[in-house]
């Protein structure tokens, strides 16, 4: 099970959630967000990362930002992957190829006939390009999960993400709002019992 753990703000955070367990760590690079870093704050958080013994894989999420800008920030900040969350092209996700996936907000944007390797799946917010802590069409994202590897994201906490990942199965999950204190600022306690919680229902299933 992937456990992508994102909106980090912190270095410390990071570095903990890492050591609970998490896969994959998201760096907000929409300005508008809460959860928004810079360059340099993103940079002093991948340089930590990228030392430890079992480096997570780090990926920026981007809304509405052109090939170059993108390709840029990847190179200098040290990203591994890009998340699309707004309403670029299929062109833009097909030239970028295997270093971004698309995130599709379950409720509104259309889904293309053939579905990438890796998408995630949100919830749509009207106005808001992120989830906001609502939670997604899990039936609809079981069925897509069935046929795609799939990031199920979308309202996810430590009480709902056991019964999430039985009913979708998806690839990994994702997780912002459901374990802060603050947007950006993790809970310590919450971020342990998330991913305890969803290793628990992976080691159940093998």
């Amino acid at each position: 099970m992937k456990i992508k753990i994102c909106g980090l703000t912190k270095i410390e955070d990071a570095i903990l959630a890492v050591s609970l367990g998490a896969t994959h760590i998201g760096l907000n690079f929409f300005p508008p967000s809460p959860r928004y870093v810079g360059k340099q704050k993103a940079l002093s958080i991948t340089n930590v990362l990228s030392e430890l013994k079992d480096p997570p894989i780090i990926v920026g999420i981007f809304v509405n930002e052109s090939e170059h800008t993108i390709r840029q920030a990847m190179k200098d900040v040290g990203l591994q992957l890009a998340q699309l969350h707004g309403d670029e092209s299929p062109e833009l996700i097909n030239r970028l190829g295997p270093d971004a996936f698309k995130a599709y907000r379950l409720g509104k944007t259309t889904l293309p006939d053939i579905l990438p390797d890796l998408c995630l799946l949100d919830a749509y917010v009207k106005g808001k390009y992120g989830g906001a802590g609502h939670i997604a069409d899990w039936k609809q994202a079981a069925s897509i999960a069935r046929d795609t590897q799939i990031f199920l994201a979308g309202g996810l906490t430590p009480e709902n993400i056991m019964p999430a990942i039985r009913q979708v199965q998806p690839w990994g999950v994702d997780v912002a709002s459901g374990v802060e204190i603050e947007p950006g600022v993790k809970d310590p306690q919450l971020m342990h019992t998330f991913i305890s919680n969803a290793l628990s229902v992976n080691k159940d299933s093998n």
